[in-house]
């Protein structure tokens, strides 16, 4: 037994140590480069023509309020137009897009209808050739700018060498339950690695309620991954422009409060992402990658390789425990894990939670499950 228990101890190291290595090591270097100066030649206060596109499917209840929350942001209305591109609604979001067109003549909005339905990816892409301007700006139709959205990010596209922006989003219901409170940690995570990376050169981290492209970086929206917005932003690094995060370019979004939504939003997002990772796995194999190592390795093991090392870990501590009960290793593992659940019990929750997550995401991923049209949450 003694031979068995050092065995479950040597595993129990190594799991913990790569797990939590990997981790710590990336964050840390990302916070440094988060903190780095822009090396950018951008423009301030540049207004130039764009096309705004606001992808909808079954949205009656929120897509006047977004129409005129577009209207609202300060920006010359000569120089916006809006798509409203519709994926095979079958309820009332077409009248009221009518109804709010008849009431507010002086924004140039449009409607593009994709029947039957096939994704959001297509739908933007057939929108594609209904746009006029050089700028094209993606945005959810459930999530929200702040005024100044546009004057915060378009500045940056003015440099040359940048394709593509993005912006940060900002719960609106943060407090309001412990699957929103546990988000939230995640979102300012994932958007100290964003800005760490962006800072480096790219993020291809793109989230759908802000993303801005320049037509000459892309030729059109990714339908491959399922991910519009962070296999686009791949796209554009591939075509030699720079994909960043912009912190100051907020948007704000409800993000579901009940477990059982999270966990539906969580799943299809992982799913797409790590396809996007494998994807660029396969470019750099090639030789063809143009995203740097620096980020592509650790963020293919955060998003592969991190989810089956912690269930490793996790059974070996479990075994251990179950055989020795009263050894020195098990009292001191439940004794630090009380600590933590009480002084740091949500982020545990969340890193435990995402690992997991990432791991079913990983077995949808390799079973050929795809995740191309979006679902509307409860």
């Amino acid at each position: 037994m003694v031979e068995v228990f050092q065995l479950l101890l040597s595993l129990f190291i190594v799991f913990l140590s790569i797990f939590l290595g990997t981790y710590l090591t990336y964050f840390v270097y990302m916070w440094r480069c988060a903190r780095r100066p822009w090396k950018l030649k951008a423009i301030g206060n540049v207004q130039p023509k764009i096309t705004v596109l606001v992808p909808v499917h079954n949205e009656e209840k929120i897509i006047e309020s977004k129409l005129r929350n577009i209207k609202e942001v300060f920006y010359s209305k000569e120089n916006i137009e809006v798509i409203v591109v519709d994926d095979a609604s079958d309820d009332h979001t077409l009248e009221k897009v009518g109804f709010f067109m008849e009431n507010n003549p002086d924004l140039q909005l449009s409607i593009v209808k994709q029947n039957p339905r096939v994704g959001k990816s297509t739908a933007l892409n057939k929108a594609l050739d209904f746009s006029s301007n050089q700028i094209v700006i993606v945005s959810d139709a459930d999530t929200f700018w702040p005024s100044n959205i546009l004057l915060e990010a378009l500045p940056y596209l003015s440099d040359p060498e940048v394709g593509a922006v993005t912006g940060r989003s900002v719960n609106i219901d943060t407090f309001q339950s412990w699957v929103t409170k546990g988000e939230n940690i995640y979102l300012r995570l994932t958007s100290l690695l964003r800005l760490g990376e962006s800072k480096i050169h790219s993020t291809i981290r793109f989230e759908g309620g802000f993303c801005a492209y320049k037509r000459d970086a892309f030729k059109k929206f990714d339908s491959e991954t399922g991910s519009d917005d962070s296999g686009t932003a791949l796209e554009v690094v591939q075509n030699g422009y720079r994909a960043i995060m912009v912190p100051e370019a907020t948007f704000y979004t409800n993000f579901p409060t009940s477990f059982r939504s999270k966990l539906k939003i969580k799943v299809r997002r992982a799913n797409q992402l790590i396809s996007l990772w494998v994807k660029c796995l396969k470019l750099m194999v090639k030789r063809k990658l143009r995203l740097s190592r620096r980020i592509v390795l650790p963020e293919l093991m955060l998003f592969i390789f991190n989810p089956i090392i912690l269930l490793a870990l996790l059974a070996t501590t479990l075994v251990t425990i179950v055989l020795f009960p009263f050894s020195q290793f098990s009292i001191t593992v439940m004794l630090l894990l009380c600590l933590v659940l009480i002084f740091a019990g949500r982020m545990l929750i969340e890193i435990l939670l995402d690992n997991l997550v990432l791991f079913y995401a990983l077995l949808t991923f390799l079973s050929g499950r795809g995740y191309i049209a979006w679902e509307k949450p409860s």
